[in-house]
């Protein structure tokens, strides 16, 4: 996903500029007055997550929203888990390392911590690894998505702590030996491996951009994900936000329709619409950095949209297809299966220290999602 700055979408509610957060006084020596405890270590976090959706809306970044980066974050600190080798993941918030931000996949992030510094300031009893990837959760549901409850506990590994368990002198699990999946050595998927060189033209696209599908299929079963899973995943990140040449490389938004909200809409057209079109109506296209991708234009008064080769991928490679086709035909299924998916995503490598929110659902988003 990108990172960055680019035009406001007419779409988005605006909030005021450099939106400030109410302070709270805390009970010293305690929880702060924000968060309270059950005797189970519950939490109701309503007030954490109210912070958090504060900061979403912003007229000046982007397409008027933080809910695409947000979200991002969240997949990047969770995207690295490794199941084999039994770390990774968002336990131990070690994005909040130079080394990890050092990964190119993860260029442009830095903007998305810096902007949830308030939150982590004013609720010091939740880790920072817990703020990150309740961020994206939280901007996947006040965007449109389903409600999905979150479980906390997550650490902050100091970077001794980090170190030990990678390793490494960074202290994060970028600059391992993944190369065979990422160009970049990371963990996270990469956008494009590359088609096979002298593959004849007729031959089939799955045939033709093999190293891209086995690579994601490497990276998601590396995480303990399924095909199907896979889909959710990264069709429910792909609907939000655009790409940016001076981040990525890569550049437009995937949905130029409303590239801030959650668009598998249950009837008529929307993200899931424009995923299983892309294999007749996008075109190859090199960005103004040289990299390849698809791109569509429906009209000269808006961006084009885009797709990347991985996105590409899931219509081209059969069993992924399956998936698309499937929950193009129910959505409501999709709805439910993305958020499953998403969660199991961000609890990878947090086995037995989460404890779940006491959070009531908000009026009106009860049946959304996983409440």
């Amino acid at each position: 996903m990108g990172g960055g700055g680019s035009k406001t979408s007419k779409t988005t509610q605006k909030a005021p500029r450099n939106p400030t957060m109410a302070s709270t006084a805390r009970p010293s020596g305690g929880s702060g007055a924000s968060i309270s405890s059950s005797d189970s270590g519950q939490m109701d976090l309503t007030e954490v997550r109210a912070d958090i959706e504060a900061l979403l809306s912003d007229r000046d970044h982007d397409d008027g929203s933080y809910a695409p980066l947000f979200i991002r974050l969240s997949w990047h600190c969770s995207g690295t888990y490794d199941k084999t080798k039994g770390n990774g993941g968002s336990n131990g918030g070690t994005m909040r390392f130079k080394a990890e931000q050092a990964d190119p996949e993860n260029k442009g992030l830095g903007k998305a911590i810096k902007r949830l510094e308030p939150v982590c300031k004013k609720h010091p009893h939740l880790s920072k690894a817990d703020i990150y990837v309740l961020a994206g959760t939280v901007a996947i549901e006040a965007t449109g998505g389903p409600r999905i409850t979150f479980a906390h506990g997550r650490r902050d590994y100091s970077e001794a702590e980090a170190r030990s368990v990678y390793g490494n002198k960074g202290g994060c699990p970028f600059g391992g030996k993944d190369g065979e999946v990422s160009p970049h050595g990371s963990r996270l998927p990469a956008a494009d491996m590359g088609a096979v060189e002298g593959c004849p033209f007729e031959a089939p696209m799955s045939e033709q951009e093999a190293p891209t599908i086995a690579a994601m299929r490497s990276v998601f079963d590396r995480l303990g994900f399924t095909d199907k899973e896979t889909v959710c995943l990264i069709v429910l990140g792909h609907q939000y936000g655009r790409c940016h040449p001076e981040i990525s490389g890569y550049e437009n938004p995937w949905y130029s329709f409303d590239p801030t909200h959650y668009s598998i809409h249950p009837h008529g057209l929307g993200y899931m619409t424009a995923q299983v079109m892309c294999e007749r109506g996008y075109r190859e296209e090199t960005t103004t950095k040289g990299k390849r991708q698809y791109g569509m234009r429906m009209s000269s008064r808006m961006d084009p949209f885009m797709m990347l080769i991985t996105d590409m991928c899931l219509v081209w490679d059969p069993e992924y297809k399956k998936s698309v086709l499937a929950y193009d035909s129910d959505r409501e299924a999709f709805r439910e299966d993305a958020a499953v998916a998403w969660k199991k995503l961000i609890e990878l490598g947090c086995d037995g220290i989460l404890t779940e929110e006491s959070t009531p659902a908000p009026p009106g988003r009860a049946r959304q999602g996983m409440w």
